[in-house]
């Protein structure tokens, strides 16, 4: 069986895609290739995995005016050119994608050597990426059943969103070694895969009330790590910081304890299980990924979607199962960020209410789902 992984951009697409490799990984022999961006963070995931890789040339339509945009048509077209000569070297048996626009010009080189196609739809709102590539799929597995009617109903199934299990496997003794915790509670605060400079800034200006009651775990994000300390790659505690903030105004911090803060751009997956299983609360946005991570851990969470985006869909459908809190990062400051982090920590009650009503949003075998499906049409082919 031969396996043609596609997507990235972000790590929010290439999770799924993680989670599926490992789940057939599991239980039948394949080769597998990962094609994804130039200078991308799904190189740096897919290594970390041992899946071979290759890139594309890809574009990215950004729903905004910026003159990249016009480039964006011939990037499609270069990419789909390269994703022919790679699909037609390595003759896949099946395409899967889980989104992003990189995933674009490989999905229509596998229809157009008539390989099977599989897209998987996370979030509840379908992007631009998924629309362009859905009508050439084989199948689609949704998260949500609330998706079915995005797509032709012959076409679609529910699986829920597969995680990785290497995820599930974190040690509290392990993250309290790994990142020099103590025993005050911990907040673990994610910028998604590419960072969140508004996120950042808050956490930053709310440091010294937030380590008088806890610890925190900042991943900030690659490239925008706003604490500029010359030895903060090292020590991940520096006694004093210098934040750089977006919008580029400095702030020095040279009074207060910074032993409790522990920021890092970037944590691989042994990192991370470990970080996950330490946190008594989350601050996160709301990517699909990490959202489905998270509900599998069972993690009480708040949320601060990204404006304007899919971000702010998939967080209201959770909070409208009392599942997570939500923070509008219009009116995001200091003070209620703190305020939330210090009434979640203290309140037991309303911890494991979140705890309980998470767990149950989602699917906890949606990677055997998904491998199921992409089982029937493989032994489907064969057989016609």
């Amino acid at each position: 069986m031969r396996i043609v992984l596609t997507g990235g951009g972000t790590g929010g697409s290439v999770a799924p895609l993680l989670a599926i490799y490992q789940e057939i990984k599991s239980v039948e022999i394949a080769d597998f290739l990962f094609v994804g961006g130039k200078g991308s963070l799904e190189r740096e995931l897919t290594e970390e995995n041992d899946i071979p890789f290759q890139s594309i040339t890809s574009g990215k339509l950004r729903r905004y005016f910026d003159p990249r945009n016009f480039l964006t048509p011939l990037n499609v077209i270069v990419g789909f050119f390269q994703s022919l000569a790679i699909l037609g070297k390595w003759k896949p048996d099946i395409v899967i994608s889980a989104g992003s626009f990189v995933a674009v010009p490989v999905v229509w080189a596998a229809w157009l050597l008539r390989k099977p196609i599989v897209v998987h739809q996370q979030d509840l709102l379908k992007g631009l990426a998924n629309k362009l590539m859905a009508p050439l799929a084989t199948k689609i597995t949704v998260t949500f059943s609330e998706s079915l009617k995005d797509f032709p109903h012959k076409k679609a199934v529910v699986t829920g969103n597969p995680v990785r299990k290497a995820i599930l496997s974190g040690d509290r003794e392990s993250a309290k070694q790994l990142f020099s915790l103590n025993d005050l509670p911990v907040v673990l605060i994610l910028g998604g895969g590419t960072g969140a400079l508004s996120l950042n800034k808050v956490v930053t200006e709310s440091l010294s009330k937030l380590l008088e009651f806890c610890q925190i775990i900042h991943i900030a994000g690659k490239g925008k790590n706003i604490f500029q300390d010359a030895n903060l790659e090292d020590t991940h505690r520096p006694d004093s910081v210098e934040a750089m903030l977006d919008d580029k105004v400095t702030i020095n911090y040279k009074k207060g304890n910074f032993e409790k803060y522990h920021a890092h751009e970037f944590l691989n997956t042994d990192e991370l299980k470990h970080a996950f299983s330490v946190a008594d609360i989350v601050v996160t946005r709301a990517g699909l990924s990490t959202l489905s991570e998270l509900a599998i851990l069972a993690k009480p969470i708040i949320i601060v979607p990204l404006p304007d985006t899919h971000q702010e869909k998939n967080a209201k459908y959770f909070a409208s199962k009392n599942a997570a809190l939500i923070l509008n990062q219009k009116i995001f400051n200091t003070e209620l960020f703190t305020n939330f982090v210090y009434e979640l920590l203290q309140s037991k009650s309303h911890k494991h209410e979140l705890s309980k009503n998470i767990s149950n949003i989602m699917s906890h075998d949606a990677g055997t789902k998904v491998v199921s499906e992409i089982k029937s049409i493989l032994h489907k082919d064969e057989s016609s």
